[in-house]
């Protein structure tokens, strides 16, 4: 009974999925056609952090990572392999801990440079809306991707550690974690470091509104000018850039401009890095970096073009949470599922 109820109830998933996935990819065609911009490029204030702060994140992630990890370990094991059920237990919130920590201290940077909006939205409605708009690219990623995958698994051997230990141990000790890691903490760490950090800055110094050495390190200094709150976000960024302009712009970009100024056909390439950089990191996944790095355009266009992480995170969230339930089925319900790459 229990079976067939889950039956029934990923058949209306499915279904659901699919009619919007077929909805949306309607409408950006209608777009294409109509040469249309499939989304608004919106304004945004320029990246308050540098080179020098992602390195920064970077390593500050390794050092915690490995100190929190070595805190459950005795001895060096050289493999996930190698350790006790309890060991990888102790590992994972090892590491849910590190990611947790530089996560709060990126968040922390960026509140304190004045890129809040970045992170949630410049009001409520927005944010309303970058979810809802997270929740329709997902539907339209998910197909592809796991076609994708499926084609690619063929070949190659999708493999993950995680979901390696969720078929050994299926026990409450490594669910919970495993849960946490990949739905939660995973695409929080991920989408700061490729969407907001990483790319954004790229989108900056290609359009030339990070344009000296000192700003493309450390990014700019101090906090936005504080306007007032009911202007537009237009208005904001114009008087953030008319104030800016008098220790540090040239007169030519002086007053207002758009989020991406004069350069669109450039904006392909911090999308382009930051997806080939996400996919690399998750080489020794067999195939999953290939699929991994489509997803990865598909947020990093979304982000381009909303300028906050809440679709893009949503996004990450939702397939990262359908896999697990997909895998967790699988393993207490039998082998029809198919789970997708985390």
């Amino acid at each position: 009974m229990t079976q067939l109820l889950l039956g029934f109830g990923l058949i209306g998933y499915v279904s659901l999925v699919l009619l919007i996935s077929v909805s949306v990819w309607v409408g950006v065609l209608r777009c294409l056609v109509e040469k249309q911009p499939i989304l608004e490029t919106q304004p945004a204030p320029v990246a308050r952090w540098g080179l020098l702060d992602i390195f920064g994140g970077t390593l500050a992630f390794i050092l915690l990572a490995n100190l929190f990890v070595s805190l459950y370990l005795s001895g060096e094991p050289t493999s996930m392999a190698e350790l006790t059920v309890q060991q990888r237990i102790g590992a994972m919130w090892g590491q849910i801990s590190a990611q947790c920590l530089v996560c709060l201290g990126i968040f922390i940077l960026i509140v304190l440079r004045g890129g809040l909006t970045l992170v949630i939205g410049e009001s409520f409605a927005a944010f309303r809306k970058d979810v809802l708009i997270g929740v329709a690219t997902f539907c339209a990623l998910c197909v592809p991707i796991i076609l994708i995958q499926v084609v690619i698994a063929q070949f190659v051997q999708y493999e993950h550690e995680l979901i390696n230990m969720l078929i050994e141990s299926p026990t409450p000790g490594i669910i919970i974690p495993v849960l946490v890691s990949a739905v939660l903490v995973a695409p929080i760490t991920e989408e700061f470091a490729f969407r907001l950090l990483l790319q954004g800055w790229l989108e900056d110094v290609f359009t030339g509104r990070l344009f000296s050495v000192s700003e493309i390190l450390i990014g700019r200094q101090g906090r936005p000018a504080n306007v007032q709150i009911g202007r537009s976000s237009e208005q904001r960024f114009a008087a953030e850039s008319e104030l800016e302009s008098e220790s540090s712009q040239p007169l030519e970009t002086a007053n207002a401009e758009p989020a991406y100024p004069s350069r669109p056909s450039l904006m392909v390439f911090p999308i382009f890095i930051s997806s080939i950089i996400f996919a690399l990191l998750h080489f020794g996944q067999g195939g999953a970096p290939i699929p991994l790095f489509f997803l990865a355009l598909g947020l990093g266009y979304v982000y381009q073009k909303r300028r906050t992480m809440t679709p893009s995170l949503v996004v990450h969230m939702m397939l990262n949470g359908q896999s697990m339930v997909l895998l967790i089925l699988q393993i207490f319900f039998g082998d029809s599922l198919e789970a997708p790459p985390v």
